[in-house]
């Protein structure tokens, strides 16, 4: 054997000689296993360290998911009360377009007969400028034919009572027109002060949040009433009659009674008249929609 090393296995060995190369060997051994259990150590604290970054950045994700399911459900509710509002105001817009179509009908007729009473009144001025003309002409003959004068006199007195009468007319009418013109404005100036009753009235707490909303929407296509319905949770429309409309939201109305929110959607477009829309969303609306 090499004189640096110690032969364990011999059986010559002494005592003195054995046990200082066993406390060599076991302290090797036993640096091994600090060394071994500081290496676990380590990597366990690194495990741990990654293991609390992973789940902070969890509990950051749940929390954004939850702060974007409020901010959708929020806009949700917002986009629903918009658009119940522009169906109002899409309404009051068809009003006072029919409105409005009406006293135009009404002016353009009274214009017309004013204007036939215009007609009327030259006429009868040109052919009292006639008589005045022939009564010129004839003046150097007035001695000869006084006879005939006082008969055109007399037509004469006849046309300008005529006239009289006419032009009369023609003033009671423009004060009608004026009187007319005047309630027209006032009917403006009325409608504007009811819009603004009607839109205090209906800005109260009518909302969709916490509600089971469904849709409905109702428009004409060639002169044929089309109601499409949406119910909470579906993403397309599908159109149904007004049986099946009324059967659907009594059932809902059993099942949610006072959570049951209606928004009722009238195009732009939608071929309906002022009345006509108002109806049918009137009817739903006392029927069936929790506010009502």
């Amino acid at each position: 054997m090499h004189d640096d090393f110690i032969d364990l296995r011999s059986r010559s060995l002494s005592s003195e000689s054995f046990w200082p190369s066993f406390t060599d060997i076991m302290t090797v051994v036993v640096m091994i296993f600090l060394l071994t259990s500081v290496v676990l150590m380590v990597r366990n604290w690194e495990l741990i360290d990654e293991l609390r970054t992973s789940m902070l950045a969890e509990q950051k994700a749940s929390e954004m998911i939850r702060s974007t399911s409020e901010v959708n459900a929020t806009l949700e509710e917002q986009l629903a009360q918009a658009q119940h509002e522009l169906s109002v105001l899409r309404m009051q817009l068809m009003q006072a377009s029919e409105t409005n179509d009406t006293l135009n009908i009404e002016i353009a007729d009274r214009e017309k007969r004013l204007i036939v009473l215009l007609a009327d009144n030259q006429k009868l001025q040109n052919s009292l400028d006639e008589s005045e003309r022939k009564a010129s002409e004839r003046d150097s003959e007035l001695q000869t034919v006084i006879a005939d004068l006082e008969k055109l006199r007399s037509s004469f007195d006849a046309q300008a009572e005529e006239l009289k009468k006419s032009r009369d007319s023609i003033i009671v009418l423009s004060e009608q027109k004026d009187t007319q013109a005047n309630e027209l404005a006032s009917l403006k100036n009325e409608f504007g002060s009811l819009k603004v009753k009607y839109d205090k009235l209906i800005k109260p707490a009518r909302t969709a949040k916490g509600k089971y909303v469904v849709e409905v929407n109702y428009q004409k296509i060639q002169g044929m009433g089309r109601i499409r319905f949406k119910d909470a949770g579906d993403s397309n429309y599908r159109t149904v009659d007004t049986k099946e409309l009324h059967a659907m939201l009594a059932k809902l109305k059993k099942e949610h009674d006072k959570k049951l929110y209606i928004k009722i959607i009238i195009p732009e477009d939608s071929g309906l008249s002022y009345n006509e829309a108002w109806e049918f969303m009137k009817d739903l609306l006392e029927k069936y929609d929790y506010y009502y």
